[in-house]
């Protein structure tokens, strides 16, 4: 996902663009106004919009909130960057503004995305349990070290090491970002094997009429399997992408519109995530809206209870009563018809 070229640091060479590098630029720059549009949304829906359903204001700096924005923000800055590094189009990790903006949004970018996806998803990971939730829990722990390493070791490689030493801080670079890269494909291949157990095992269980589950929490983790499923396979086919671009190289004439592809499925992985909150965020409100007419229907059924239980209360003390009592009763209401009688005649 980076583009450079390796043991080598050439003065900057201007050449001109081909059709291919203009695609590229093209791609990013429709990419970073996608963004910024996404971001707005994400901000007001964040804030407008879920707190009419979730009244506590802490609740707009739950981790969820944070790292899907910083998601965003990074992704949109990776794709602005990225442009403006095949504009100056540096050799081999130019000291430049832009090169360490988008190498430090890519790092940050892969982080958020474990984040977010081990926050969505760790109670699914919880119920399946054994192998694969202890090392995706580990993968989320160790995540911040690689990827805070990984982008210590390009700076140091960009401005602090002597040429000399640029041979050895590539190669340590290249062992981080090869670590980092295999750490999240082993992070989503774990995901999407448990996402696709739940949903698996959430349609036996809606066959049989057996769960252990609310009806409430079983929707929600439907919704986050869901998307988190395909959210998974889409940023596999972003990884399958860089691996056809390191093959073929970075030196290509479409290297730069490939890395723009690759870039574009990440995009694509954060607006399925995006989809999943806005579509955690109906399933809440269909809840809510449906535990608001329960009460209402409860606040009713006890009304009737109530009013059941005075009139057989008031029936069997007419039973209990003495017969004198209530021939005494009867004869006392004869009387007041017939004086209410006499008094419409005389009307």
């Amino acid at each position: 996902m980076r583009n450079m070229k390796i043991f080598e640091n050439p003065a900057r060479q201007m050449r001109n663009f081909s059709s291919f590098d203009l695609a590229a630029i093209g791609t990013h720059g429709i990419l970073t106004l996608s963004g910024l549009v996404e971001l707005a949304y994400l901000l007001y829906f964040i804030v407008r919009v879920e707190r009419r359903v979730v009244k506590d204001r802490h609740n707009l700096l739950s981790w969820f909130n944070i790292t899907i924005v910083l998601l965003c923000v990074s992704l949109t800055s990776l794709h602005a960057s990225t442009a403006v590094c095949i504009l100056e189009r540096p050799y081999l990790f130019d000291a430049t503004l832009a090169v360490t903006i988008s190498e430090l949004s890519l790092c940050c970018c892969e982080l958020m995305y474990v984040w977010y996806t081990w926050l969505r998803s760790k109670s699914i990971l919880r119920m399946k349990g054994g192998l694969r939730c202890k090392v995706a829990a580990g993968v989320v722990s160790l995540a911040p070290g690689i990827y805070s390493a990984q982008f210590i070791i390009l700076c140091m490689h960009l401005y602090w090491s002597e040429e000399s030493m640029k041979p050895a801080t590539m190669i340590a670079f290249m062992l981080a970002s090869g670590i980092g890269g295999l750490a999240i494909i082993a992070f989503d291949c774990i995901m999407l094997l448990t996402f696709g157990w739940f949903l698996r095992e959430n349609r036996m269980d809606s066959r049989t009429s057996q769960t252990d589950r609310s009806v409430g929490t079983s929707k929600r983790f439907s919704v986050i399997a869901g998307y988190g499923r395909w959210s998974c396979i889409t940023l596999l086919g972003a990884l399958f992408l860089y691996i056809v671009l390191a093959v073929v190289g970075y030196k290509s004439t479409y290297g730069n519109l490939l890395q723009a592809c690759c870039y574009a499925v990440v995009h694509g992985a954060f607006l399925l995530l995006l989809a999943m909150k806005v579509a955690l965020h109906c399933c809440d409100s269909r809840e809510e809206h449906a535990d608001s007419l329960a009460r209402i229907g409860a606040g009713t059924g006890s009304l009737a209870r109530i009013e059941r239980a005075s009139v057989s209360s008031h029936l069997s003390e007419i039973k209990l009563a003495p017969k004198s009592e209530v021939i005494s009763v009867s004869v006392v209401r004869k009387s007041q018809l017939s004086v209410g009688a006499k008094e419409v005649v005389m009307i």
